[in-house]
């Protein structure tokens, strides 16, 4: 009896390992995201065999666009195959995000330095700033994450894919 009984608990405590963590990623599907999705799928958008459904991607693209802890920049490429699209497409998208993380950092120690003096050392700080400004935005790139991910085939053959990308924002 008391075998079964602990059976029981580890099979419920695994379940829930396994379950809450898909529950807790899982962002709700809105009806604007609906309309979205039904939108680009009028158009020949899809998205890839195995990956969230088209209308699970709009629901967390509007999620990441509408924090403001994060940064979301986007990315659409024309190539022959769709890996070429995405691969470029994601770069893009990379891109847009350093660019955006630079403008950021800068505005912020900007602020901060406004009210500092500077002296002869002037051209080196500000040198040393954006080498600063560089390895940061740099260090945070690789922590971008996609959230919408969809393509199309064109009437003349080739692949179009659009990338979305979210990174959150750095603290310090």
């Amino acid at each position: 009896m008391m075998k079964r009984k602990g059976n029981r608990i580890l099979i419920v405590l695994l379940m829930t390992a396994f379950l809450m963590p898909v529950a807790w990623a899982q962002t709700p599907v809105t009806k604007e995201a609906k309309k979205q999705a039904k939108t680009f799928k009028k158009e020949g958008w899809t998205v890839n065999d195995g990956e969230k459904d088209m209308e699970q991607q709009f629901a967390d693209l509007q999620r990441y666009t509408n924090d403001s802890l994060y940064v979301v920049e986007s990315a659409i490429q024309k190539s022959k195959t769709y890996h070429l699209g995405y691969t470029s497409a994601h770069a893009k998208a990379l891109r847009g995000i350093a660019s955006r993380l630079s403008t950021l950092i800068a505005s912020q120690t900007n602020v901060a330095q406004t009210n500092l003096q500077t002296g002869g050392g002037e051209v080196e700080s500000q040198t040393a700033l954006k080498s600063r400004i560089k390895s940061i935005s740099q260090e945070t790139l690789s922590d971008a994450f996609p959230v919408l991910v969809i393509s199309r085939q064109l009437p003349d053959g080739t692949c179009e894919v659009q990338v979305h990308l979210a990174i959150a924002i750095p603290t310090q």
